[in-house]
């Protein structure tokens, strides 16, 4: 028998590894903040808003061909302490537009057959040191509306990505769409990277000389017994062991 649009979807594998989700989220980031909302260009077929929805399943592009980097995967939690406001996938950018059932995705911006009320929030991207051009940047996810029908959760009101349908029958006024969870971060790498770099650069006790020898010479002058040495606080240093 033929395939559905959500069996389609469901047959489809999220992302293989949180490297792979994160290229996705990167890629759409780059793209949605390119271009004004206004601008977006529609994937997949969007119904006129003077037309009539008698309530079918639709099988079109935007549920049947879509690759699997298409549609992507939402965020369950902000993956790192420099994002927020994307949980519960309020950061997916990705193409899905059509719901578990199969019905279309309305228009954020149309007023048929729903009102949707909501405003159009850009993502904010700053950078934490505005003087260092290679500094990381903080991201404060909008909504991700604009003039298209791809799945969103732009109020958070839901666990997962959704739209307005346009099924006028108010029991599929909003559902949830068929989209992957991302993969769980391996490793807290900004965290991991704060602490090598207060280790290594030991600022109160200034070990460098005992751990790995003066730097104005190329003989080996480290100390052993460094724990002697007293830190900036008049406490005994404790240097750790040559690595």
């Amino acid at each position: 028998f033929g395939s559905s649009p959500r069996r389609l979807l469901l047959e489809r594998s999220p992302p293989a590894s949180y490297e792979a989700a994160m290229a996705f989220r990167t890629a759409t980031l780059v793209l949605a903040t390119a271009a004004p909302a206004s601008s977006v260009v529609l994937r997949g077929r969007q119904e006129p808003a003077n037309s009539t929805y008698i309530g079918e399943v639709v099988h079109s592009v935007a549920a049947s061909d879509l690759s699997s980097f298409d549609l992507g995967c939402y965020m369950e939690e902000d993956p790192s302490p420099l994002e927020s406001g994307g949980a519960k996938g309020r950061s997916y950018r990705g193409l899905a537009s059509t719901t578990v059932s199969g019905r279309t995705c309305q228009n954020w911006l149309a007023d048929h057959p729903w009102t949707v009320g909501l405003t159009p929030e850009q993502d904010v991207k700053e950078k934490v040191d505005s003087n260092d051009p290679e500094s990381e940047e903080t991201i404060q996810w909008g909504n991700g509306l604009g003039n298209h029908n791809y799945c969103r959760n732009p109020d958070s009101s839901m666990e997962a990505p959704w739209c307005y349908t346009m099924d006028p029958n108010q029991d599929h006024k909003k559902e949830l769409c068929e989209i992957p969870k991302c993969p769980p971060h391996p490793r807290d790498f900004h965290e991991e990277a704060k602490d090598l770099k207060s280790e290594v650069e030991a600022r109160d006790c200034e070990c460098a000389d005992q751990l790995y020898g003066n730097t104005e010479t190329t003989a080996d002058t480290s100390v052993a017994l460094s724990t002697l040495q007293k830190g900036k606080s008049g406490r005994p240093c404790r240097c750790a062991g040559r690595r």
